[in-house]
């Protein structure tokens, strides 16, 4: 099992230009009202609202699946993939006034004792990592637990490294075309990502449920990690929703 390094990066289009025929309500005229899930949010804007709320400074920051450790995903997209540089700057400096970055990976890019190097779904993980052991105020990851082989075991290994009260952000696809970092295993609802935590001990919801902003790109992968899909007269793939869940440890 392994932590991906790099979270694979979505091409726009098809090699072939697909043609697109809509057959039913375009997204601007989803009405969320109709269901009874949350399918309001952006997810990158969610978290970043967050983290941001938490009061202090200084607070520990995990980074699950770290990969280069700048956090593009989530201090630079405005929505739907996007990355504006500006923005990311201006949430650059302000996490780095606030938080204490760490980043986890199974094989990081360097040795530095900021880096939680191993397995998360390993069962003995807590026992070589015991120093930071409830440690943590905030944990994240996006785009992660879909690659996990035993995700369970990583949600009880994040809660060990969380503080009482600590909180933990998890996005991760409920539709994504197949794609190998190295591996992909998983899809998630969002109630099934609360469950994978709620296994280890109670938690206190904060936020749980969908980002739909890119429902309707045709993304087509690059073929790099194993993730071409059909085209047809639709395009490539054609129905995105990604899961979030916030989730605190109760104090």
């Amino acid at each position: 099992m392994r932590i991906p390094q790099a979270l694979t990066r979505f091409a726009r289009r098809s090699d072939r230009p697909p043609t697109i025929v809509d057959r039913g309500r375009r997204l601007g005229d989803f009405d969320a009202k109709t269901v009874a899930y949350d399918t309001s949010i952006v997810k990158e804007q969610a978290a970043r609202d967050h983290l941001f709320s938490l009061p202090g400074e200084g607070l520990r920051f995990l980074d699950v699946g770290a990969r280069d450790g700048r956090l593009d995903y989530l201090l630079g997209i405005h929505k739907n993939l996007e990355i504006d540089e500006e923005l990311y700057a201006a949430n650059k400096a302000r996490f780095d006034a606030r938080f204490d970055y760490f980043g986890l990976d199974l094989e990081p890019a360097g040795a530095d004792e900021k880096v939680l190097s191993g397995d998360i779904c390993a069962d003995d993980f807590l026992a070589t990592h015991e120093q930071f052991r409830e440690t943590f105020d905030v944990a994240y990851s996006n785009n992660v637990f879909e690659h996990l082989r035993r995700p369970w075991v990583a949600a009880g290994n994040i809660l060990d490294l969380l503080k009482p009260g600590g909180s933990c952000i998890t996005i991760a696809p409920f539709a994504l075309r197949y794609h190998e970092s190295p591996e992909d295993h998983f899809r998630y609802t969002h109630s099934g990502l609360v469950a994978l935590f709620e296994e280890h001990q109670p938690v206190e919801v904060l936020l749980s449920g969908y980002d739909v902003t890119g429902r309707r790109n045709n993304w087509q992968g690059i073929g790099t990690a194993n993730d071409i899909v059909p085209v047809d007269e639709f395009g490539a793939w054609r129905e995105n929703w990604f899961a979030i869940a916030i989730v605190r440890k109760p104090a």
